[in-house]
């Protein structure tokens, strides 16, 4: 058991190393707990970052944060946290490090704030190879980001019908060639067949996707009637699952099972924040950081003054 710190970061992605690098300016106490399962690794290049003209990949990113972090010996532990759990007027963390056995006992740490930035869990496709297509940009989570680059691409939108096809009228701010995928046609309304037919988007009934074995192919979809369609870039619509099953409390969630905070990224537990993907805003890595700094700040201000 260690001394009581000032915070305890879940979470060594965009958000938690942002919130680590201002907490470790306002000289406080700060250890992050890293699990290595953030979506922004599987960025194969982000061009919608700000700063970056030419674009930079998510792994690199990361790694850059990491550099700023290390002046100020903090650096992001390999664990994988197993509960929160209230402590007094704080909490106590308990986790267990990469590198131990599950059989070896948990180790915990006392903290005075939690800043829970541990994201989001994407729904994906079932298939064997599908963090790595993402790698590759053939699969895709976020028009919003990378939506843009599609300009002349062949996109399916898969997913339950009626979601997706919001997603694809979207899409095709971007590109011409749209199509929604799903296994549940049927379930669309006479005016959602209309809405799809008014904005070009092609309708496939989903038989079986399946991964391409060359570097340089595109995604194949097969349709019931045994039509194969080549696509450049696929973007599940299947849902995302916040990672929150380590709290031992209840916190307040929307309608989705995303937290919700204040404007100071307060949660409705006391001293335990939350910013980044868990919290139901738009998923950007710059709106990670910016609700980082945010939380960061607010933590910095309720505790304690720590003049020199």
């Amino acid at each position: 058991m260690t001394s009581l710190i000032d915070c305890v970061i879940v979470g060594g992605g965009p958000a938690g190393l942002t919130a680590a690098l201002y907490l470790a300016r306002y000289r406080r106490s700060v250890r992050v707990f890293d699990f290595g399962e953030s979506r922004a690794r599987l960025i194969p290049v982000t061009r919608n970052l700000p700063g970056f003209p030419l674009g930079i990949g998510g792994e690199a990113w990361l790694a850059n944060l990491r550099d700023q972090l290390r002046p100020y010996n903090v650096s992001p532990e390999n664990a994988k946290v197993k509960s929160i759990r209230p402590f007094g007027s704080g909490f106590e963390i308990e986790y267990r490090p990469t590198h131990v056995s599950e059989e070896e006992a948990a180790r915990s740490v006392r903290a005075k704030r939690v800043l829970l930035a541990s994201g989001i869990r994407d729904g994906l496709p079932a298939v064997a190879n599908a963090c790595e297509l993402t790698r590759r940009g053939l699969l895709r989570l976020c028009p919003i980001c990378d939506g843009y680059e599609t300009d002349g691409q062949r996109i399916a939108m898969l997913g339950p019908a009626r979601c997706t096809l919001a997603h694809a009228v979207f899409m095709r701010t971007f590109t011409r060639d749209v199509s929604v995928v799903a296994s549940d046609l049927k379930t669309l309304s006479a005016d959602e067949v209309s809405l799809a037919a008014a904005n070009g988007i092609t309708l496939i009934e989903l038989s079986t996707l399946e991964a391409p074995e060359r570097a340089n192919s595109g995604v194949q979809i097969f349709s019931t009637d045994g039509t194969a369609h080549i696509f450049d870039s696929v973007y599940p619509v299947m849902g995302c699952h916040p990672e929150t099953e380590v709290l031992e409390l209840e916190v307040e969630r929307d309608d989705e099972g995303m937290v919700i905070t204040d404007k100071h990224q307060r949660t409705s537990v006391e001293h335990l924040y939350a910013a980044g993907d868990i919290v139901n805003t738009i998923n950007q890595i710059s709106v990670a950081s910016g609700e980082a700094a945010i939380a960061a700040t607010a933590i910095h201000k309720s505790l304690p003054h720590n003049a020199r």
